[in-house]
């Protein structure tokens, strides 16, 4: 009992100090101070707490300082704890605004769109409390079914038992698909200026220059080397040195 109500201080004696240092960070940042804000913030991170909004006022402070590679990493940070923020989604078109590259997206089809824009509606953990609601709500209804006598209330939770398989299954294939798209790694670019080579060494062919801030898709890693594809389809090697991974 005495560890239990030691544990229990200790957890609440650090909510009260992030929720202090949070609070004199704000505080900071209102005042101009960003730097003394960003000191704050990365604190609580160091101490092991994330949240959309923590993340988003880190990427706030660090758009006043100009820092184009920082403010794009946690305001994308910040939209994938909370998709669905519209000021997240703003301020990060204005960091990304800030780039030097500029990189078209490949076209998608209106269904991949509304696929995208419809498993943004919820994180992973939300598809799969959803999930796990609904199979709550199947087995209910078909022990319902089982036990009830009444012919009306054997057709009604047996029909409900029905709606609520159809409905798993969709989720199932959500909840896959969001967690594929999750295990997608992503990275931005935080040196000024990065080569990107046809293959993993600098005797290959020389294709483009990447500048900080840029994000990329990483797909393959050899060693000190990351395969990359930018939006537009665009294939290449950079150092792993000049990324900074969005996990």
């Amino acid at each position: 009992m005495k560890l239990f109500v030691l544990i229990l201080v200790t957890i609440l004696s650090d909510s009260q100090d992030i929720n202090t240092i949070f609070q004199e960070s704000n505080e900071y940042y209102t005042n101009g101070k960003y730097q003394n804000a960003v000191n704050g913030y990365q604190n609580i991170i160091d101490l092991g707490f994330e949240s959309a909004e923590l993340y988003f006022n880190l990427g706030n402070t660090y758009y006043k300082l100009n820092n184009i590679p920082e403010s794009n990493y946690y305001y994308e940070k910040a939209k994938a704890l909370s998709p669905n923020d519209k000021d997240i989604s703003t301020n990060l078109i204005f960091a990304q605004n800030l780039r030097i590259d500029k990189i078209e997206r490949l076209p998608v089809t209106q269904i991949q769109n509304f696929k995208l824009i419809f498993l943004d509606v919820f994180t992973e953990r939300g598809w799969s409390i959803l999930f796990i609601i609904i199979i709550w709500s199947l087995c209910s209804a078909f022990v319902l079914y089982l036990l009830l006598k009444d012919p009306k209330f054997k057709r009604l939770f047996f029909s409900l038992s029905i709606v609520f398989l159809i409905f798993s299954s969709l989720l199932l294939y959500l909840n896959f698909e969001k967690k594929e798209l999750n295990n997608t790694k992503y990275a931005i670019i935080y040196d000024k200026e990065i080569e990107v080579w046809s293959e993993p060494n600098k005797i290959s062919e020389l294709k483009f220059l990447l500048h900080e801030g840029t994000k990329v898709k990483q797909i393959d890693m050899i060693e000190d080397w990351v395969s990359i594809q930018l939006e537009n389809g665009t294939l290449g090697w950079i150092k792993f040195s000049g990324i900074k991974v969005l996990d």
